[in-house]
């Protein structure tokens, strides 16, 4: 019985050289999805924040005047890009780009009537803000497993003025 495992010494090391690196690779790749989905639940909470904090852009004296609530689109644009600079500035460690630039390249579209939202396509009935955005996020671990170390995320996000 021993003549017949002596051809089997060793294989315990070259099973452990072969998959040690492999179960690295895998548990790296896990990580990284992870960090990702974790970088995308941030930026989509970033961006509604940003819709929301644009519809305070309401415009007071056609509300006051007895008129149906409706936003000021310059108003309710550059509070939208100010707070999505300022939420992303919370996570600028993991993007490529500096969040002013972010914002500056974000699409945003203000609707006043009702209709269909022109970025998210769902039906809307109040006044309201829209953000499409690519973050170009940075995810060390992706480089490690041989993708590209910079991913860009395509986010958007919304919020309707409600009186």
């Amino acid at each position: 019985m021993n003549a017949d495992r002596l051809g089997e010494r060793g294989q315990v090391a070259v099973y452990a050289v072969v998959l040690f690196p492999l179960l690295t690779l895998v548990l790296a790749l896990v990580l990284a999805v992870g960090s990702l989905e974790v970088l995308r639940t941030r930026l989509r909470a970033q961006i509604d924040m940003a819709a929301l904090t644009a519809t305070q852009a309401l415009d007071l004296p056609a509300l006051v005047a007895g008129g149906p609530p409706s936003l000021v689109e310059s108003q309710a644009d550059a509070l939208a890009r100010e707070y999505l600079a300022r939420n992303l500035a919370a996570t600028s460690d993991l993007l490529a780009a500096s969040p002013a630039q972010i914002a500056a390249g974000a699409e945003i579209a203000i609707t006043n009537g009702p209709g269909t939202d022109p970025i998210t396509g769902a039906p809307i009935d109040a006044p309201t803000v829209s953000i499409r955005v690519a973050v170009p996020a940075r995810i060390p671990l992706l480089g490690f497993v041989g993708l590209l170390p910079v991913v860009t995320l395509m986010m958007t996000g919304s919020a309707a003025a409600r009186t």
